[in-house]
């Protein structure tokens, strides 16, 4: 007697379609499971990951870009501390000056040009400012702007042949149109003098500006107050 199977048979057209739900499963899987392995978190990012975030949050600002490529930024953090990543260069006349990828200078002939608009960028404008005016007033003097710029010229015909380097400096107000940075040097007599340089975003640069009264060293006896910043 020929026994009956008890299963349901399944006909050939719907293996078909099973295996092809199957498939797409799996595809839908694939997709869904998040680059780079099951460790991966939105919070907890690679390294690389991160330091894309940080570029991304470095060019996002409320103002205009710089000139030659430099950008723009809204952290002011070195109004309370020195930069980091600062690049320390010796000109062919001596002077030692910071250089940084993002807050510049993005140009190097004739002068030190191209700073980010940034308090960052208005910093090591500032200190370029410092060098240029006494390295090579030819070239640096004609940017130079305000009330006593013609003055400053002037008083400014020939490069001084010392050298005394920026060992820090304070902030002493900052908006995106101006800021004012007391400078701090020491002189080889061993003394501290400082002054104030105040640089303002003009023609998509900082520019060195110039009161009436051309500024001045005054001796400094209380450092405490400066940010130590130099090679």
């Amino acid at each position: 007697m020929e026994k009956k199977s008890s299963g349901v048979t399944i006909p050939r057209w719907g293996i078909g379609v099973i295996a092809g739900v199957g498939v797409l499963l799996v595809l839908l899987l694939i997709v869904l499971i998040p680059r780079g392995g099951s460790g991966s978190s939105a919070s907890g990012g690679s390294g690389a990951s991160a330091g894309t975030e940080q570029q991304l949050n470095r060019a996002t600002s409320s103002v205009a870009a710089g000139s030659c490529g430099a950008g723009a930024s809204d952290d002011d953090s070195v109004m309370d501390a020195a930069p980091k990543g600062t690049k320390w260069v010796t000109t062919d006349s001596g002077w030692i000056g910071p250089v940084s990828k993002t807050a510049g200078p993005m140009a190097n002939s004739p002068i030190r040009s191209c700073f980010e608009h940034s308090a960052e960028g208005a910093l090591y404008a500032a200190m370029w400012a410092y060098i240029q005016v006494n390295e090579a007033p030819e070239a640096y003097m004609p940017t130079v702007i305000g009330p006593g710029a013609e003055s400053a010229r002037e008083s400014r015909t020939s490069k001084s042949t010392t050298t005394v380097p920026v060992v820090g400096y304070r902030y002493i107000s900052y908006t995106p149109e101006r800021a004012t940075i007391r400078i701090l040097i020491k002189v080889p007599s061993g003394t501290y003098r400082s002054t104030d340089i105040v640089m303002e975003w003009h023609d998509g640069d900082w520019r060195f500006w110039v009161p009436s009264t051309l500024p001045s060293f005054t001796n400094v006896d209380d450092t405490a107050p400066f940010i130590t910043w130099g090679s």
